[in-house]
């Protein structure tokens, strides 16, 4: 699978956020009831669907619209 820009950028948002909340992928799966493994892979990029998304950021008690701030930002003329 190829990972996008957009993709990387969002998973490196997510693992910040993450290490900022001081929990470990292991911590941060279980509250999500997921594998640790399914951390490590969307924190590597792999595509995250848009549930998946919003139960994560819920998780590490973030703010969805920071991701798309940071993420998408356009450049301005």
């Amino acid at each position: 699978m190829n990972t996008t820009e957009e993709h990387a950028k969002v998973a490196r948002w997510l693992r910040n956020k993450r290490e900022e909340a001081g929990l470990t992928q292991a911590q941060l799966a279980k509250l999500i009831g997921h594998h640790t493994s399914f951390v490590g892979r969307y924190e590597a990029g792999r595509r995250l669907e848009i549930v998946q998304f919003f139960k994560i950021v819920s998780a590490l008690n973030a703010k969805p619209d920071e991701a798309v701030a940071t993420c998408f930002k356009k450049d301005k003329d």
